[in-house]
């Protein structure tokens, strides 16, 4: 392939990321070494190396000093994150190129040939700083040029937006792993635009692993009389396996509507291993409050724009959580 006049596509994401090519013109999405679309958004920094994706992922609890993720929430801020063990503070923007690196690497390995430019879709609510800093890390990854698309256009695009659809609007519904995106579609000047967006940047997945994780506790309690104390050196090591059990419950809950949450953590020097019996209704029920916050916030953007349902042709749901049953 001649990459002289090729984009790599990349969806730079809170929770997972992912890479594609145009071929024959056809987008194809690539898979990693894992065989899967989705790369995870962690970096973990060792001695030797930096590791990207599922590999870093896995060292969350036990290398939890040196493995970041969810960085992207601190974009175009003067926040850092947290130290690794050589005492390095890793911008968000540092951390963003390590994964923009491995996107390539596997796209240039997979196409053969060298990408220098890319198409990275940003969120519609990231404003000048955000999007400088997001092109700044593609720039530290060896991206000579750089073009940023609003993810809902992005989305639109993906769904099938045609010139046919010009006279209507669309309301995109993007609920990711970190943040929740409601943008408004429309056709002006021969140009798909984003003409109206409303959100909230810590309303997502990682709030409704959050909620089950405070339902696993008042279940061990209840239950088993066991306290999980903030206070306790133990704490945070037990709560990231509750985070990972309660995520992959959830998961769960998309194809069935019953469950189990599998516990195997250690706390004041005790092993535990608990199964708690979880069902989709129960799920329902801890998001509704969650969810709810997502439609005022989709009502809110028609209000403004003076819309009402009536007006929109379709919505598009986009992420991982918004193809929960209970959206």
């Amino acid at each position: 392939m001649n990459s002289d006049t090729k984009y790599l596509g990349i969806d730079l994401g809170t929770t997972n990321s992912a890479v594609a090519i145009f071929v024959d013109g056809e987008v194809k999405t690539l898979l990693n070494t894992r065989g899967e679309v989705n790369t995870p958004s962690v970096v973990r920094v060792t001695p030797n190396a930096i590791v990207v994706g599922s590999k870093a992922k896995k060292h969350l609890h036990s290398d939890f000093a040196n493995t970041f993720k969810e960085f992207k929430r601190l974009m175009g801020t003067e926040s850092l994150s947290k130290a690794d063990r050589n005492g390095h503070c890793w911008s968000a923007q540092a951390l963003s190129a390590e994964l923009l690196k491995s996107l390539r690497t596997l796209a240039d390995e997979q196409a053969q040939c060298n990408f220098d430019k890319v198409v990275i879709t940003v969120p519609a609510l990231f404003e000048l700083p955000q999007s400088k800093a997001t092109a700044e890390a593609a720039r530290m990854a060896g991206f000579d040029k750089v073009e940023l698309l609003p993810e809902p256009v992005a989305s639109g695009l993906a769904a099938g937006w045609s010139n046919e659809c010009s006279d209507t609007a669309w309301l995109v519904y993007d609920l990711g792993g970190g943040t929740f995106d409601a943008s408004l579609l429309e056709s002006r000047d021969g140009l798909l635009r984003v003409v109206g967006h409303d959100g909230d940047n810590f309303l997502g997945g990682r709030d409704i692993d959050s909620t089950i994780v405070s339902w696993i506790k008042e279940q061990l309690q209840e239950k088993h009389s066991l306290s999980l104390l903030p206070e306790h050196n133990d704490y945070k090591q037990a709560i990231r396996h509750l985070e990972d059990a309660a995520e992959t419950a959830k998961i769960r809950l998309s194809s069935t509507t019953q469950s189990v949450i599998e516990l195997e953590f250690e706390y004041d020097d005790e092993d535990y291993e608990f199964d708690l019996g979880f069902s989709r209704e129960t799920l329902k029920t801890l998001c509704a409050p969650l969810i709810q916050r997502s439609i005022d916030i989709c009502k809110r953007l028609l209000k403004t724009q003076g819309l009402d349902l009536e007006h929109l042709q379709r919505v598009v749901l986009v992420g991982g959580p918004a193809h929960m049953p209970l959206i």
